[in-house]
């Protein structure tokens, strides 16, 4: 744990109180001696918390998931963000690499100044910022899925189809839960915010950033479920070009297996069974029936060729 003073502020410094990878205890224990509102006291503050906003009795709460932009299978980090009249207390848990630090994207300058409030937006943003990348990472990835699944010539991959559906359920989540906090809270952060205009500005944006997010993450579901879609009709198309060609290659062997069936049979009179190059013409018959079948399943499609003449 960091406790850092703030000097920057031109009304008095504030506290910040820094967690990174501690037991949740740790941190439970920090919000009670911190004199944070009783709600905070359960058990609702730790890693694998779903994410919310909520403003409770001027204290600022934010469970947020942290993502990578550029990991497509990267487990969501958790920040924990909680203000105070003159404290701030972040708290974060690494998803599947270690945890991005705050202390660059807090102390840095910005209009906002340097209070717990101001501090919080920009840990937030931050966050939010995250989102904005991995949405646009999936966009591209979108595209490029697109063009192979509707692209007779390319084998899509099923499992980048999958992964990037993952992706976009969890920016979905991470960001709707967000949103529904800024609209739930609206009033509240109104009043939270009233000394600090310039920052309530900033708050109003990244709202309106997360329903625009929440709009494009609803397109791009959308757009993958086609994909998905197609994908799954390809499959079924190439499951059943491979049962007809199965079943070509079957009959092209049944041919000869048939001839050879009735030749065995214990028969005295049998066409060409008393000449003695007789097996010689009845293998050119059996050899040409075959090459007669080849043509006609190839005609239709049935061994890999002229597909777009399927019956």
């Amino acid at each position: 744990m960091a406790e850092v003073p703030s000097t920057r502020a031109a009304d008095g410094a504030f506290t910040w109180v820094e967690f990174v990878d501690r037991d949740q205890r740790d941190v439970l224990a920090e919000v009670r001696r911190l004199s944070a509102h009783p709600a905070m006291f359960e058990d609702s503050l730790g890693r694998g918390r779903p994410p919310r906003l909520e403003v409770l009795d001027g204290q600022l709460l934010v469970i947020a998931w942290d993502l990578d932009p550029d990991k497509a299978t990267s487990k969501p980090g958790d920040v924990v963000i909680l203000t105070g009249d003159s404290w701030l207390l972040t708290a974060q848990w690494d998803g599947d690499g270690p945890a991005r630090p705050l202390r660059p994207l807090i102390e840095r300058e910005h209009p906002s100044g340097a209070t717990p409030l101001g501090a919080a937006y920009r840990a937030l943003a931050a966050v939010v910022q995250s989102y904005e990348a991995t949405v646009a990472s999936i966009e591209n990835e979108l595209d490029e899925v697109e063009t192979e699944v509707f692209d007779p010539a390319v084998d899509e991959d099923y499992q980048r189809i999958y992964r990037l559906r993952r992706r976009i359920g969890h920016v979905d989540r991470a960001a709707s839960a967000l949103r529904q906090g800024f609209e739930t809270n609206a009033d509240a952060l109104d009043d939270l915010l009233e000394d600090e205009p310039t920052l309530h500005a900033y708050f109003r944006h990244m709202r309106s950033d997360l329903v625009a997010l929440a709009d494009l993450l609803s397109t791009q579901r959308m757009a993958l479920d086609a994909v998905v879609s197609s994908h799954e009709s390809n499959v079924s198309s190439r499951q059943n070009r491979d049962m007809r060609t199965i079943a070509a290659v079957a009959a092209l062997l049944a041919l000869p297996t048939v001839v050879a069936g009735i030749y065995g049979m214990n028969f005295k009179d049998m066409p060409l069974l008393h000449i003695p190059v007789g097996w010689v013409f009845v293998l050119i018959g059996t050899v040409a029936l075959d090459v007669a079948a080849v043509l006609v399943f190839r005609r239709r499609g049935w061994l890999g060729a002229d597909h777009g003449r399927d019956r």
